[in-house]
């Protein structure tokens, strides 16, 4: 049975239930052709629900390990072209991320070690802070260093990367994670932006808004930003809505814009949305203390819905309904991903997409709406 800790919130049972069978599947404890027992038993064996043993199948199947054969069952697949390593430094996976200081980079390396570390390898890591220069410094480092193969978070406002196109003439087996590069194919792990985004808007829609803005920085040619956008688009078009340009916010706003200006001016026009989808939570406090300044109340004068659910997401007043994205789960994948390809070069493309959750607290008013009305809304559920 599996040794499954149900009280670890960090790692979803599903991807520890795929740890315990990839285990025993790479040490020969579960050889080729052996069967697997039925979803209904291994969630009964392992005491889990169906669906949790479903998900770790789905993902053993997508890596090569297990093979559905339809009306027989699931076996162990046969692995085949299996890369040997010539000493125990080239079980050596490098990492390119973003920002050193960042919950979304740092919960990705905890998936990336985590997945690593189950299959035997090493992790080199370094950190581009948003600078081309240094990306391309730290690809070659690795490479240099001789890395099998290398997760890679991209740079923003970038649908091509001249280091990359680079690494892919190499051979060397690339991931890329959080964001694809829309004129580049690429194996990558990412989470369904677009859906998000869509979830996001649909319910600001449902509470009754219908003048709902957009606020994506300058980062619109970060394919992560630009499907959230399109999220947002095709949930107006679905409900009716024509999409306004106007409220559309296309300025430099970050953390960085401590004074918040840009914000001012966008909430101080008369026609001012009503409800606003904020693509990324980094920028929301910077957008509260704007909304203030200005003598707006949310969620009563402004609802507000961002995307992350960073940490601070439950401590801003009032706390902030955004959208989650399964940051550890997206690292772990990618180094799942990338060590198979390593293993395997016959492997397919491959192009994952993780789902999102709506989280729903304050910041939208839906409570306040369903306190008022006793015919609100009451199929979300909120945290």
């Amino acid at each position: 049975m599996a040794d499954l800790n149900k009280s670890d919130h960090s790692t979803a049972l599903y991807l520890q239930l795929i740890a315990y069978f990839r285990e025993r599947i790479e040490d020969g404890s579960l050889g080729p052709g052996q069967y697997l027992p039925s979803e209904i038993e291994l969630a009964r064996e392992h005491q889990i629900s169906r669906n949790t043993v479903r998900q770790a199948m789905s993902v053993l199947v997508q890596e090569g390990l297990l093979e559905r054969v339809r009306g027989r069952g699931t076996f162990v697949r046969e692995v085949t072209k299996l890369k040997t390593f010539s000493s125990a430094s080239e079980k050596r996976i490098g990492v390119v991320l973003m920002y050193v200081a960042d919950q979304l980079n740092m919960e990705l390396l905890k998936g990336i070690e985590q997945a690593a570390k189950s299959r035997g390898y090493q992790v080199s890591f370094a950190f581009s802070e948003e600078d081309a220069s240094q990306q391309t410094r730290n690809i070659e480092r690795l490479c240099q260093d001789r890395v099998a193969g290398l997760i890679i978070f991209p740079l923003s406002n970038e649908a091509d990367n001249a280091a990359i196109a680079r690494l892919q003439e190499t051979k060397i087996p690339l991931i890329l994670i959080d964001r694809y590069l829309s004129n580049r194919v690429t194996d990558y792990v990412v989470v369904d932006n677009f859906g998000g985004g869509y979830r996001a808007t649909q319910h600001l829609l449902i509470l009754g808004h219908t003048r709902i803005g957009f606020v994506g920085g300058n980062y619109f040619q970060t394919s992560s930003v630009q499907d959230r956008w399109q999220g947002y688009r095709a949930a107006l078009l679905d409900y009716n809505l024509p999409y306004d340009q106007n409220l559309v916010s296309t300025f430099p706003a970050s953390t960085e814009n401590e004074d918040g200006e840009a914000y001012l001016a966008y909430l101080s026009r008369l026609d001012r949305p009503g409800a606003v989808f904020i693509s990324t939570d980094m920028q929301v406090p910077a957008f509260y203390k704007a909304a203030r300044q200005c003598g707006l109340r949310i969620p009563e004068d402004l609802a507000v819905v961002g995307f992350d659910d960073l940490s601070f997401a439950s401590y801003l007043m009032p706390p902030l309904t955004t959208v989650a994205q399964p940051r550890v789960e997206m690292g772990f994948r990618a180094a799942h991903l990338l060590i198979t390809k390593i293993e395997n070069d016959s492997e397919p493309l491959s192009q994952v997409v993780l789902p999102t959750n709506l989280v729903i607290r304050e910041s939208c008013g839906a409570r306040l709406r369903i306190q008022q009305s006793v015919s609100g809304p009451t199929e979300l559920q909120s945290s």
